[in-house]
Parts: C-alpha cells; sequence; structure tokens
C-alpha cells in the first residue's frame, strides 16, 4: 500500500507500535506515527489513499509501556476499535486497574477502562467515580457522534455511531465539513422552488427510470419492462416505508430480484463476489460475513441507524453508513447491490434531505465513473481480502469461512466512503437534476413559441424538433417529405430558427 525509507533509529509509536507488538492481524488505521532522532514534526499523505504517516521529533519519545501507546493514539490518532478491541482483551485486568488508579482522573486512561469492561464483560474491582466532568468516546470536534449515553461509574459519554458491538466511524475530515457547509440539501430543495411543478412532475418520471437503468447499468445488466416497473416503483416509495427491520428488508428484496433467488430470511449460506477464468483458480474480490454472523450485523446496522437518525446526523453520512453496511453485510443471494443503492434513497427521502417526491439519480454519477466506485468500494474490501485466508471451495462453488471474521464488519472506518457519497449527490444535484429541470423548461419554450408558427398537434410539433436536433439544426428533405409536406418553407425556417437559437 505504501513503502517510506525510515532513518536508523525511527521508531513506530501509538497504534502502529501497538499492533507490531502484538502481532494484532487487523485492517490498517487511517494514520500511523513515528518518532526519529533526524525528524521535525511533519506529515504525510499518500495520494489516492487515506493513509496520512505522522512523524515526530525525539522529544516525542515514549517508554515501551503499552498504556502510554494507547493513550497517545486516543490522543493524536483517534478511535479505531477493531485495534483497541484486539489489544484489551489481550491485557490483564490487574495490569489495567494498576494503571487506573495511577491516572485515576485522565480522560483516556477512563476510556480505556471503559472500553476494557464493555469489550470483556468483566468489571475490574475499583469504585465507581463520583465526580468529574464526563469524557466523550469520540471527540465531537473530529468525529461525527450519536448523542450518547453516560457511564457514571466512568464518567465517560459513549457517544458511539452504534454500539460496542458494531460502531462505524466517520471522522470530521476538511472535506466533508467543507460539503456540509454548503448545505447540498437546502440548494436541492431552492432549485425545485424555482420550477414550475408541472416540469417537476415531468422530470421526475425521465430521473425515476434514469436512477432505475443507473442502478442496473452498474451491476451490467439490462432490466426487462417489468423488472424496470417493480424497482421504479420501489424508489416512489422511498419515504414511506417507515422504519427498516428483516421483514421489511426482506419485502424489498423480493420486490426487486426473481422470485426464484428470493430469500424468507437473511441468508443461511456463504456468498462471495469472484471469478473464474475458464479453468483457472478462482479470483475472489469480496467475501462478505459467515452466514452465523449475518443476522446480528444486521440487527447492528439497523440499531445504528436508528440512533444516526435519533441524534439528526447528517443524511449524506448516515446514508453511507447504512447503504454500504448493507452491502458490506451482503444479507441476500441476489438484490443487494440495488438495495444498496436504493438505502441511499431512503435515507434522503427519510431525513427530508431530498424534497417530497424527488429523487436524485446518484446512480447515474456513479456509473458515469465506475473505476471511482469500485476504489471507494476496495476502501474496505481490499484490506479485508488480505485477512481472510482460512477458507475453501468446492467444486460446486460452495464457500466455508474457516476463521471468525465478524469483527472486521463491525468497526468499519466510513470516512473514505462518506466523502465518495457527497461527492455523487453534490454532482447529481448541480448536474442531472438541475440539467433535465433546465431541458424541460427550455423545451417547452421552444414548443410554445413553436405552436405561434403553427398550432400544430404536440406529438407533431415533438417530432418535428427531434428530427431538427437529430439533423444538425435543419430538417432534412426526406423528413419533410415524409413527415412534414403541409409546412410552407417559411414556416420549416422559423421553427428551424427558434429551435437552433435556443441552444438546446
Amino acid at each position: 500500500m505504501w513503502s517510506i525509507e525510515l532513518p536508523e533509529g525511527t521508531k513506530a509509536i501509538g497504534y502502529k507500535y501497538l499492533v507490531d507488538l502484538y502481532q494484532l492481524k487487523v485492517m490498517g488505521h487511517h494514520c500511523w506515527s513515528y518518532v526519529s532522532p533526524k525528524w521535525e514534526k511533519r506529515s504525510l499523505h499518500y495520494k489516492d489513499s487515506d493513509l496520512t504517516l505522522f512523524l515526530y521529533p525525539p522529544s516525542t519519545r515514549i517508554s515501551e509501556n503499552p498504556f502510554d501507546h494507547l493513550e497517545f493514539a486516543l490522543k493524536h490518532e483517534g478511535v479505531n476499535l477493531l485495534i483497541l478491541k484486539n489489544i484489551l482483551t489481550l491485557i490483564s485486568k490487574e495490569d489495567l486497574k494498576a494503571h487506573v488508579l495511577s491516572r485515576p482522573t485522565g480522560k483516556y486512561t477512563r476510556i480505556l477502562w471503559y472500553l476494557f469492561e464493555k469489550f470483556s464483560g468483566n468489571k475490574i474491582d475499583l469504585p465507581d467515580l463520583d465526580r468529574g466532568t464526563y469524557t466523550p468516546v469520540l471527540d465531537p470536534e473530529k468525529y461525527y457522534c450519536s448523542k450518547g449515553t453516560r457511564s457514571s461509574r466512568h464518567r465517560v459519554l459513549d457517544n458511539l455511531l452504534g454500539s460496542i458491538e458494531f460502531a462505524p466511524t466517520v471522522r470530521r475530515t476538511p472535506q466533508l465539513v467543507k460539503y456540509e457547509e454548503k448545505q447540498i440539501g437546502k440548494i436541492a430543495h431552492q432549485l425545485t422552488e424555482g420550477y414550475d411543478p408541472l416540469i417537476l412532475a415531468r422530470a421526475m418520471r425521465y430521473l425515476y427510470t434514469k436512477e432505475t437503468m443507473s442502478s442496473w447499468e452498474i451491476e451490467r445488466e439490462q432490466p426487462d419492462n417489468a423488472r424496470l416497473a417493480k424497482f421504479v416503483s420501489l424508489l416512489h416509495k422511498a419515504d414511506a416505508i417507515g422504519p427498516l427491520s428483516e421483514q421489511s428488508l426482506v419485502n424489498l428484496q423480493k420486490s426487486i430480484v426473481d422470485p426464484r433467488f428470493a430469500l424468507n430470511t437473511y441468508r443461511d449460506f456463504q456468498n462471495y463476489i469472484g471469478e473464474e477464468p475458464g479453468l483457472r483458480e478462482m479470483i475472489l474480490h469480496f467475501i462478505p460475513p459467515r452466514p452465523c454472523d449475518v443476522s446480528a450485523l444486521m440487527q447492528n446496522l439497523l440499531h445504528t441507524y436508528s440512533l444516526m437518525e435519533k441524534s439528526s446526523l447528517n443524511a449524506v453520512v448516515a446514508a453511507s453508513v447504512l447503504s454500504f453496511g448493507f452491502v458490506f453485510i451482503h444479507p441476500f443471494e441476489d438484490g443487494n447491490g440495488r438495495m444498496h443503492r436504493f438505502l441511499i434513497h431512503y435515507v434522503l427521502a427519510r431525513l427530508k434531505f431530498t424534497p417530497e417526491g424527488i429523487v436524485f439519480p446518484t446512480s447515474a454519477a456513479i456509473v458515469r465513473n465506475m473505476i471511482r466506485y469500485d476504489k471507494v468500494l476496495e476502501t474496505f474490501s481490499k484490506p479485508l481480502m488480505e485477512r481472510i485466508f482460512q477458507y475453501t471451495i468446492n467444486d460446486d462453488g460452495e464457500m466455508v469461512v474457516q476463521q471468525d471474521t465478524k469483527d472486521y464488519y463491525r468497526y468499519i472506518d466510513f470516512t473514505p466512503i462518506a466523502e465518495y457519497l457527497f461527492e455523487c449527490v453534490e454532482k447529481t444535484i448541480t448536474t442531472d437534476f438541475k440539467e433535465e429541470l433546465d431541458f424541460l423548461a427550455v423545451y417547452d419554450k421552444i414548443k410554445r413559441l413553436c405552436k405561434e408558427v403553427v398550432d400544430m398537434p404536440d406529438q407533431k410539433i415533438d417530432l418535428f424538433i427531434k428530427c431538427v436536433r437529430q439533423n444538425g439544426g435543419a430538417l432534412s428533405a426526406r423528413k419533410q417529405e415524409s413527415h412534414f409536406k403541409m409546412l410552407t418553407s417559411s414556416e420549416i425556417e422559423m421553427m428551424q430558427k427558434i429551435i437552433n437559437q435556443s441552444n438546446f
């Protein structure tokens, strides 16, 4: 993923030190820290990656005490629950107790104490704290958070987006803050207010179909009319479905997939995404959770979304976690991709980001740059696939995963995904949505002016405009002879001029 020449005497600190010390098989953090006798404080960001290296001078050197590195990590590198869980399960109660007693009021000490007891389910023989301000697990200036619940024992505010069993993270990066400041949702509402309701209604008929076609195109499929109509109908109901549950998701899945491949519950078999060129070895791109973990992961994902909704989390951030969390769990045999993209619309509609009855064709923005979409999915799938290696695939293509993988899906950093979805939503609103409204407004004006020249039936005017546009701005002699013999040369010339002057 990255390489750097480290000067002699350089030492990892924080999370990187701990991962190396305990030889953890975890996915990487978004930043690693090092200290060196030859460095001034600086940072290096790796292009096309979410990784930043923080380089510190000798004055930052830390002892070999793991707790010092844990507190440095929480203070300077943020919260990585996957790494923290792995480390805290290896640390003894006695060692943690001694550390807490040495710094009983330290905020990072209290967070470690709280997380240790939550992860392990074991209570350390320490009295509850009876004074002190509450410190949040996630710094609200650095992370998107839930409203949280207080632990009076530790004087800690648990403001994770989910629970200790399933807690995605999204960092407040400069890019995400910038997107929020643009108030894209407000721009969308203002756009709709500036157009005739009849034009909006016609635009929506087109955009609902465009979103459906694009969603299938992402999967390199062509829907028949029946499947097209089903998905369009589903999009129309996005803001009326109500709270999600296993049964509601099962019903949604049944409404868009072939009945032969529809499930009545979450899957009870292992699925995967891969290809087998000819008779060569299977090339695997992604392995979702084991079937024994799917139900709990989905229950926790839906609980997380409920918390985000109650905490008034930004709609695009919430949509990123729910929709991409869903597709990473892959709870059904078929339709996971289409449902993942439908859930984007569900959240945006439910949280009133999109105006009522409006759909933003985000799949159209995705399909215009599939390489970018794949790279975003790979921010999770690539490091995941480097850590899943105990599995078998039989001659019938049935897979069994033999290692415990559920924690990989519990503590995902959705930051690059949220940045990407914001980018898609902005492009959709300012490009697809606005262009379609502008197109219809100009089209109606052209029709009105053409009718002032010749009061033809609407269908005839539509055909005339189409023929002129397709022939580079002039009606061909053949089309004039076959369809418009009734028009004079002067009338044709005047209507051509109207079309061409509109920059249509």
